[in-house]
C-alpha cells in the first residue's frame, strides 16, 4: 500500500467523516453505530487500496450507503423510489455492470444497489472500459459485500450466475444466467453488456413498472 496521506492525516479525516455521518443520521443511529459502520467499511476497503488519498471518501460513501440500507430495511427511513439489488459472486464485474446500466437507463426513477456473496479484489477493468464507451461512470467503484440490510431494503433482487443462497421470501427474486466475464476480454464484456441492457429494459417495464 502506498501512503500519500500521513497516518495522522488519515485518522483525522476518518474522525471528521464519522462525526459528519453521525450528525447526518442523528436520531436514527447512535454515534457508536455510525463508528462501527465506518470501521467495517474501512477494513473492507483497505484490503483493496493501493493509494490511500481517496480511501476516506470511499469509506464514508460505503458506510453511508450501508447505514441508509439498514434504516430503510428497518422502516426507519422511507424509500422514495423502488429499490433494485443486483447480486453476483464477487461484485467485481456483472452486478456492477448491471447496476450501472440500470441507473443509466432508469434515469433516476429507481434506486439501484449491487453486492457480492464473496466480494474480492477490484473491479474488472474491461467492465469499466465498456461502461465508459457508453458514457456511464460507476457510482461506487469497489466491490460491496452482500448484507441482510441490503436485502431488506430491496424490492426486487436480481441474482447473476449465483444460486438462491438465502431466503428471498417477500422479495421479487429473479435469476439471470449471465456468464462470468472476468478475464474474457472486451468483446465478451460488450456482448454481456448488450444482453444485460435488453434484460434491464424488460425488468424496468414489467417488474418495476417504469418505461425505459
Amino acid at each position: 500500500m502506498v501512503f500519500m496521506l500521513t497516518p495522522q492525516e488519515l485518522e483525522a479525516r476518518y474522525a471528521y467523516d464519522t462525526a459528519q455521518l453521525a450528525d447526518h443520521y442523528e436520531g436514527v443511529f447512535t454515534p457508536e453505530e455510525v463508528a462501527d459502520a465506518v470501521k467495517v467499511a474501512r477494513v473492507h476497503l483497505e484490503k483493496q487500496a493501493t493509494v490511500t488519498d481517496f480511501l476516506p471518501l470511499l469509506v464514508s460513501r460505503m458506510a453511508k450507503e450501508g447505514l441508509l440500507a439498514r434504516a430503510q430495511a428497518e422502516g426507519w427511513i422511507a424509500k422514495a423510489l423502488p429499490e433494485i439489488l443486483f447480486v453476483s459472486e464477487h461484485n467485481s464485474a456483472r452486478s456492477h455492470m448491471a447496476a450501472a446500466l440500470t441507473r443509466h437507463i432508469a434515469a433516476g426513477k429507481v434506486n439501484v444497489r449491487c453486492a457480492g456473496r464473496h466480494p474480492r479484489g477490484g473491479l474488472e477493468r474491461d467492465v469499466v472500459t465498456v461502461l465508459a464507451e457508453r458514457g456511464i461512470a460507476l457510482k461506487y467503484p469497489y466491490p460491496m459485500p452482500f448484507t441482510s440490510s441490503l436485502l431488506g431494503a430491496a424490492d426486487v433482487v436480481v441474482t447473476l450466475g449465483v444460486p438462491e443462497f438465502c431466503d428471498f421470501a417477500g422479495k421479487r427474486w429473479i435469476n439471470w444466467d449471465i456468464p462470468a466475464v472476468e478475464g474474457e476480454g472486451l468483446e465478451v464484456v460488450r456482448e454481456v453488456a448488450d444482453d444485460l441492457e435488453r434484460r434491464i429494459r424488460v425488468l424496468l417495464s414489467e417488474e418495476v413498472s417504469i418505461a425505459a
